[in-house]
């Protein structure tokens, strides 16, 4: 008789880490390519809801970055198209940039962690 080691089978919970880590990741790149933003947002939309809970608190924090950066980036618009608020809108680009990769940053080491983030609604990290 052969003998048969079962294989282990893929839980929803380790799914949806490993999305959201594919979701940190799509917003490293982010600042380069917005779009890879947009695309972790939508993965985060479509599964937080059977997401287990801790990591539902990541698809938050993936989604609120997203709006906040988007709010970010309007301002920053908003002040190139005025021509003497240009270096205000590099500023604020720039910043912008660093924002968003420090919230991926630390939102990845909390998921690597196996830690929920404490206040996903929040503007800091």
């Amino acid at each position: 008789m052969k003998n048969v080691t079962p294989q282990p089978t893929a839980t929803s919970g380790s799914d949806d880490r490993l999305m959201a880590a594919i979701g940190y990741v799509l917003f490293l790149v982010g600042p380069a390519n917005v779009l890879t933003m947009i695309i972790a947002v939508i993965i985060a939309w479509f599964r937080k809801d059977n997401a287990p809970e801790w990591i539902g608190t990541h698809y938050e924090f993936q989604i609120r970055t997203l709006v906040y950066a988007a709010v970010l980036l309007v301002i920053s618009v908003v002040c190139a198209i005025s021509v003497i608020l240009l270096p205000v809108a590099v500023l604020i680009w720039v910043l912008w940039s660093l924002w968003v990769i420090v919230r991926a940053i630390v939102g990845l080491i909390r998921l690597v962690d196996g830690r929920p983030n404490p206040d996903p609604e929040t503007f800091w990290v």
